[in-house]
């Protein structure tokens, strides 16, 4: 841990301000701290977060904290930012350093801990007394009611889509979420949105294998697909109509990203019970993907060319943005929520719904010092509280898919991904639907489980190896298949072999697309990089000779555009520009499938399969939509989508 002494502050003050006028989250502020004497001034200390140190500038007067600010650092915006600003204001707030990590990002909690632990003990002060002292007057206080037209639980992309389309038709919105920070799993997502657009796919060659594949469903029966079968036969036609003219360039449809949503989505678990998505539910997911996309734009989020296909996605409709990962998202429609009116409560968790006379009228909730919260909702209550991948009972519970899901298998979520709204709403009498079928994201990495730490490009142009160095599976097939496959291999691990183009182009000195350093991922070894294939076969343990002959294999299949080792329809780049890179990867949970049903105007069902009054539901919370296997790519459609139904539809009571 590095102290030094700086006569002023280098680095952007932290905003310390929890956004809730509620107010009883936090603790309350300090005076003069009894018993300590500090030399005063500014002192930069450092220490390690989550990707490398954290460096931290603290300023004291002789008996205060007086300001906290962040200096250099590689922590990711809006996780361990965030979780930084949240600890740095609760220290000032209660002038101790007895603070709770931040659920989710305990590196970054601990490191700005440890690193004003060091600067006070640098000022002359004690440490140790302020790890002791606990903040006064921060219990719970008294019930606080709150009154309202609707109410959103959970701010990740699916509530803050239905708090901004609520607030934008009219209504007084009040949005809650239970953790410090906005974001949920959305921030954490890596951003891929998916779209029929024809100007962007326009862009687009086609290739033979996607010839092959829209050849392919001209064979497949209406009988076949049951109420999909009016979708079938229109796409059918314009594929007929497509292959009689030219076929230079990239076909899709609404009608293409129906049938493979279903097709993706149709799965069959242990007890032999087969899923399929709701086809009017499917049907709008689609239809206003662009639309959506276009609502985002119309807010500032900028979205990027080149189409490509996200892992999972089939077909190459997936959209990026200029903002890393999912944090586009969150911050673009956080802007609005907040310029049009919307009140965030953060640290604030919904426990019950207000059900009187069978309708939906308000949620009970809690602050984070155990304080009630009561806010009555006089026109709707929109669930967004995201599924139950880090419930691990729920998770043991109703898994009917995958003949074994460990317990301790990590995954890709926040930690508040609990599925506390599903519960919620099964108490209120809601229909759960394909609550047994979880997907595992089988590029994570090994030991967090998480979506960062590595380098690759999109599915067209991953390759998936063994410890052996031996590809085992066909990279463009659907993310169920992907993860079952890299589980049969030794340890649940495998590597994405890339180079220096297919990777990104990373630089020394660089990040990655999540924002990870990636001189860091290398020293960890969370990455693996090398001059020659022999290289990386040398750092990997794999026998030398294997990797070298499998990459030449695949790059012949390229040429020839056909892969006749596992059937991969599309392909990127040949993988001939060193560097070479290596990317150890391990399946862990991913999204659950299943949740609250509801109908096509975000309304929650009960048993019956009757709407239940006031009560609305967007995002991962709900099921219907993508059955038993998501594509990738369809997750941030969704919350969108059915976001922006379910604020508008409860902003006007419907």
């Amino acid at each position: 841990m590095k102290t030094r002494k700086t006569p002023f502050l280098r680095a952007l003050t932290l905003g310390f301000v929890i956004l809730s006028v509620l107010g009883c989250g936090s603790t309350k502020n300090q005076g003069a701290l009894s018993g300590q004497v500090f030399r005063p001034g500014s002192y930069t200390t450092s220490a390690a977060g989550n990707y490398g140190d954290v460096e931290i500038i603290t300023q004291f007067s002789e008996n205060r904290i007086e300001s906290i600010t962040l200096g250099r650092h590689i922590e990711t915006e809006g996780i361990g930012v965030t979780a930084i600003e949240k600890i740095a204001g609760d220290i000032i707030a209660g002038q101790t350093l007895a603070v709770d990590a931040v659920t989710g990002a305990t590196n970054s909690s601990r490191a700005v801990l440890e690193a004003v632990a060091a600067a006070v003990t640098a000022a002359g002060g004690d440490a140790g007394a302020l790890r002791n002292r606990r903040a006064g007057g921060s219990g719970p206080g008294a019930e606080i009611v709150r009154e309202t037209d609707v109410v959103v639980l959970g701010g990740g992309g699916a509530g803050l889509a239905a708090a901004v389309s609520a607030a934008q038709a009219g209504a007084k919105v009040i949005l809650i979420e239970k953790t410090p920070s906005l974001g949920g799993n959305t921030i954490r997502a890596g951003g891929a949105y998916n779209a029929v657009d024809p100007a962007m796919q326009g862009q687009v060659p086609m290739t033979p294998p996607l010839l092959d594949e829209l050849r392919s469903i001209l064979n497949v029966r209406e009988a076949d697909v049951g109420e999909y079968a009016p979708v079938l036969t229109t796409l059918k036609g314009q594929i007929r109509s497509y292959l009689g003219g030219n076929t230079s360039r990239l076909f899709d449809s609404v009608e293409l990203h129906i049938y493979q949503t279903y097709i993706g989505g149709k799965r069959t678990d242990r007890n032999g019970y087969t899923i399929t998505g709701k086809l009017d539910l499917v049907t709008i997911l689609c239809s206003q993907a662009l639309d959506a996309m276009k609502w985002l734009e119309s807010q500032g989020l900028l979205f990027t060319n080149p189409i490509g296909t996200v892992l999972g996605a089939l077909w190459p409709r997936t959209h990026g943005n200029t903002q890393p990962v999912g944090v586009g998202y969150i911050n673009t429609l956080a802007a609005t929520a907040r310029a049009a009116g919307v009140e965030i409560i953060l640290e604030c968790k919904g426990e019950e719904l207000i059900l009187t006379q069978g309708r939906v009228r308000g949620i009970k909730a809690r602050m984070s010092d155990g304080t009630p919260v009561v806010i009555n909702a006089s026109k709707g209550v929109v669930m967004a509280t995201g599924g139950y991948g880090e419930n691990r009972e729920m998770r043991a519970e109703y898994n009917t898919y995958w003949p074994s899901l460990p317990s301790t298998m990590p995954s890709t979520n926040t930690p508040a991904a609990t599925g506390d709204g599903i519960l919620m709403g099964k108490a209120a009498g809601a229909e759960l639907f394909g609550m047994g079928f979880v997907q595992l994201m089988p590029s994570s990495h090994p030991e967090t489980g998480a979506l960062s730490g590595g380098v690759w490009g999109s599915a067209e142009e991953q390759v998936f190896v063994n410890a052996l160095g031996k590809r085992f599976v066909n990279e463009y097939a659907e993310r169920d298949v992907l993860a079952s496959a890299a589980l049969e291999q030794e340890n649940g691990l495998f590597y994405i072999i890339c180079d220096q183009l297919t990777a990104g182009n990373p630089q020394s000195g660089g990040k990655n697309g999540w924002g990870d350093d990636i001189d860091t991922l290398i020293a960890t070894r969370s990455i693996f990089k090398a001059d020659t294939l022999a290289g990386l076969e040398a750092q990997l343990g794999i026998p030398a000779g294997n990797l070298q002959e499998e990459i030449a294999r695949y790059n012949s299949f390229i040429d020839r555009g056909v892969d006749a080792d596992f059937g991969k329809r599309n392909f990127g780049a040949k993988l001939t520009v060193a560097p070479f890179y290596a990317t150890p990867r391990s399946p862990s949970v991913h999204h659950t499938m299943g949740g609250l049903l509801i109908d096509a105007s975000a309304r929650v069902l009960n048993q019956n399969g009757s709407p239940i009054p006031g009560f609305y539901a967007a995002g991962e919370v709900t099921g219907g939509i993508h059955a038993g296997n998501r594509l990738g790519g369809n997750a941030l459609v969704d919350i969108h989508v059915f976001g922006r139904i379910a604020g508008q539809n409860a902003a006007a009571g419907l």
